[in-house]
């Protein structure tokens, strides 16, 4: 199949399954091939991670379409499954929306949220978060949706409003997208409770995609639940990411006090896993390895 029609059946599936559907967060090749590797659904590429892993700084609004949409290509280049991503506030105002999704639509992604933060924005679990007025976001938003090429290339509307305003005046804001003619709806990091996911789902005129973040033990919902409380698609951005930086750390701090890597070599992929994770076998002239 081409990305036209692959894009196509996923959109079908988001929106016929009984299932609820699961995207990973991946940082970089190797992550969204073990996503593929696993077996989820599809991946998933989040502003925070990037920021981090790409140019090593904080999710501030310090990642550039350009670094955003080149990353996202290659991550997709390497895996054939749905990849969603991240695109910030569409990088700008209305124009740079439209290019950004003529952009995003070429390099081969599924689909992507634009929310209604001021640019720059920031991870929307910080404080301090700030958004535009509706008008000046469903604009942005109508404009994204004209310019779409793809008509199954997947529009998320994202608001922050719950964080910045109150839960009502998200939802208000979630139907407005609907009404716009956005395919889903995203609202931010702020849901607290099964109650409250149950609510926007209820009260949301189209499928809402729910991010499940390890903010603390009280929001680390089972995919069961979340299924329940009527959630449509569910990102994991950042638990890959997160337990990354912790393997690592306590990888590098053992090797540091040690010196022996014999300790922890029974932990490690072996070179033959590695090499059939990157895909040797499709690379690899006879005998190379």
């Amino acid at each position: 199949m081409n990305i036209y029609e692959k894009r196509a059946a996923f959109k079908k599936k988001v929106f016929e399954s009984e299932k609820m559907i699961t995207l990973v967060g991946a940082f970089d090749g190797i992550t969204a091939r073990l996503v593929q590797h696993v077996g989820f659904d599809g991946a998933y590429m989040g502003g925070q991670a990037t920021a981090s892993s790409l140019i090593g700084v904080p999710d501030i609004g310090l990642v550039t379409a350009t670094e955003q949409i080149k990353h996202a290509h290659d991550l997709a280049s390497c895996i054939d499954m749905p990849f969603v991503i991240d695109a910030d506030t569409g990088y700008g105002n209305e124009l740079n929306a439209r290019k950004t999704i003529h952009d995003l639509e070429d390099a081969g992604i599924y689909g992507a949220h634009f929310e209604d933060q001021v640019t720059p924005k920031r991870c929307g679990g910080m404080r301090g978060v700030q958004i535009v007025s509706a008008e000046e976001y469903i604009r942005k938003l109508e404009t994204v949706l004209k310019y779409r090429r793809d008509p199954n290339f997947l529009v998320i509307g994202r608001t922050d409003a719950g964080s910045a305003v109150s839960l009502d005046e998200a939802i208000r804001r979630g139907n407005m997208m609907a009404d716009a003619g956005a395919d889903m709806v995203f609202y931010g990091h702020v849901l607290k409770n099964l109650d409250e996911i149950k609510r926007v789902c209820d009260e949301t005129k189209i499928p809402v995609m729910y991010c499940l973040m390890e903010f603390s033990r009280d929001v680390c919902f089972t995919l069961d639940e979340l299924q329940d409380a009527g959630v449509r698609v569910t990102i994991w951005p950042n638990g890959l990411w997160m337990r990354w930086w912790k393997a690592a750390h306590d990888l590098m701090v053992q090797f540091k006090e040690t010196g022996d890597p014999k300790t922890f070599f029974d932990d490690l992929y072996t070179p033959e896993e590695c090499n059939e994770l990157v895909g040797i076998k499709e690379w690899n002239p006879p005998g190379m390895f």
